[in-house]
């Protein structure tokens, strides 16, 4: 019988209820799509109701004909510890549906969710709200025609808010706002006299103790050298009356190698308990009208801070030379940041997808992604060290949404892509894909500094890595306790055991790997899992054979 490493997903790929268990806490799968999103902020949306402490859940959905699409809702029902449709959601629209978001309203705690839907001659935003909270049960209204990609927002005056692009040139950036129910503003273009953003580089954000509101966006085409700049403008009430746009400064990151440039997904906004704006972004290399996914960084901006930057993430290859360097379309190494904060402890949260150079899809030749959390418990001035919450496997992890926090736990909802890449830009094929909401023990750094105590006290080297004929892995524990050294493959099977005996604290042991299975023959080039489990603590090291 094979055996499989326990760190690895432990994922049933059938429609029954499911949990997901990772190193960094606990994963429930709340629903699935054929759909694989290429673009935009999230599309895999979550909310935690501060108050009452309900999880919403949102997603874009399809079942493989793309004239199923539509977009899926679950709710998880704090009283009741329960999710109200199991792994599979609820359709939220009577007819094709897609690109929107949720928020939901401070007040009632109810649901409120945007989509577009093709009408004749061009498409229109859609808005619903559920009757209760976790009902399923929709009212729907249709908002200014010929609109499309509309973001929604919820104020603690109840008023709806949209950002959304204009059908016809689909970059120019429009605002509207609909109170009372089913009655909409004229809409207003938002960057003049900002440049416009590149369709769908926007987003918007309510605050849920006042009635503000902020929209914020990336230009387009920049006119100063390759920079794309960005910008954001506010309403201190509700969408009536808008300050003039600022533009947001460049953070200094890659200081002395190149220009830097916001991107695609960047530009996340939100205000804290105290009414200030934040925003978490990831930067990443311009130059010579050229733009690299490789290296990323992700920063925080608040304007109340001195400096008003602080760096939360650096992403490079993990090798010089690695497996690939390509990660897909509409991507960078790091990217598609989102942001909440424990209205307990005022303690601020930042999750973001980072793609792994030294994992990569065989189908596909793309990298494969997995999710990092940071911590701040100083408004923003600095941060935790990065943690990976998802450990890398045969899927990619995708699109992740902070909600907030429940019970002490960071809720975090996101897409597990089976095969890394678009089916819609003919990389690999769609397959039913799980939507997961992945709950992590705050605060971070006292989970942190106990398991990096344990760990710490180990040694575990393997020289050389990379390698190609043979390499030497070297070992200490700091007890006497008994040794197991296994080799995983990427998709977590057990390809060969290397010691298994009882061994002495501190005594240095050394053990030689040709690159060979137990049946003695050569195993492909590729990412291999060194583990070294002892006294009940698992030590995993990355194994990169060449050929």
């Amino acid at each position: 019988m094979r055996k499989y490493i326990n760190f690895f997903i432990l994922l049933n790929l059938f429609f029954c209820n499911l949990t997901i268990l990772f190193a960094v806490g606990r994963t429930e799968v709340v629903g699935w799509t054929k759909t694989e999103q290429l673009c935009g902020v999230v599309y895999t949306y979550c909310r935690v109701d501060n108050i009452r402490h309900n999880i919403h859940v949102y997603w874009l959905w399809s079942d493989g004909n793309n004239n199923n699409r539509n977009q899926r809702y679950n709710f998880y029902d704090y009283l009741s510890h329960s999710w109200s449709w199991a792994d599979s959601g609820i359709k939220v629209f009577s007819q094709r549906s897609g690109y929107g978001s949720m928020d939901y309203d401070p007040i009632t705690g109810i649901m409120v969710a945007s989509t577009q839907q093709a009408q004749s001659g061009g498409v229109v935003p859609i808005i619903v709200k559920d009757s209760s909270p976790g009902a399923g049960v929709f009212t729907q209204c249709q908002g200014p025609t010929y609109y499309q990609g509309p973001l929604v927002a919820v104020t603690n005056n109840q008023a709806i808010h949209l950002a959304m692009a204009n059908y016809f040139d689909q970059d120019s950036l429009w605002y509207t706002r609909c109170q009372p129910w089913n009655t909409w503003s004229l809409p207003i273009r938002v960057p003049p006299p900002a440049p416009s953003p590149f369709f769908p580089c926007y987003n918007i954000c309510a605050s849920k103790v006042s009635d503000k509101v902020v929209i914020t966006w990336e230009e387009s085409e920049p006119v100063s050298g390759n920079q794309e700049r960005g910008y954001y403008r506010l309403s201190d009430d509700g969408g009536v009356n808008w300050s003039s746009s600022t533009q947001v400064p460049f953070p200094p990151a890659f200081s002395g190698e190149t220009l830097s440039s916001f991107h695609i997904a960047g530009l996340y906004p939100m205000f804290d308990i105290n009414d200030n704006l934040h925003i978490v972004t990831q930067v990443h290399p311009a130059h010579d009208s050229a733009y690299y996914a490789w290296p990323t960084e992700i920063w925080h901006y608040s304007p109340i801070n001195n400096p008003v930057w602080s760096r939360i993430a650096r992403r490079g290859a993990d090798t010089i030379g690695g497996i690939g360097w390509s990660v897909g379309y509409n991507a960078l190494s790091a990217c598609r940041t989102s942001l909440i904060q424990n209205v307990d402890n005022g303690y601020l949260y930042t999750a973001w997808e980072a793609f792994d150079s030294l994992n990569y899809e065989p189908l596909t030749g793309l990298l494969r992604a997995d999710i990092w959390i940071a911590e701040s418990r100083n408004n923003g001035l600095s941060w935790s060290r990065p943690m990976r919450v998802t450990n890398p496997n045969t899927t990619s992890k995708r699109y992740p949404c902070l909600g907030g926090i429940v019970d002490d736990s960071l809720v975090l909802a996101y897409m597990i892509d089976s095969i890394a890449g678009f089916e819609n830009s003919a990389q690999g094929r769609a397959t039913w894909n799980p939507i997961v909401v992945h709950r992590i023990k705050t605060p971070l750094g006292i989970k942190e500094e106990q398991s990096t105590q344990k760990i710490r006290n180990f040694a575990l080297d393997v020289i050389p890595n990379p390698f190609s004929r043979q390499t030497m892995i070297h070992f200490s524990l700091p007890i006497n306790s008994n040794a197991n050294l296994e080799i995983y493959d990427i998709s977590g099977k057990l390809v060969r055991t290397l010691f298994n005996i009882q061994c002495q604290a501190s005594h240095i042991y050394s053990v030689n790997w040709d690159g060979k299975c137990e049946n003695n023959i050569k195993l492909p080039y590729g990412v291999y899992f060194l583990n070294l489990k002892a006294n009940k603590v698992n030590v995993i090291k990355k194994i990169i054979l060449l050929p």
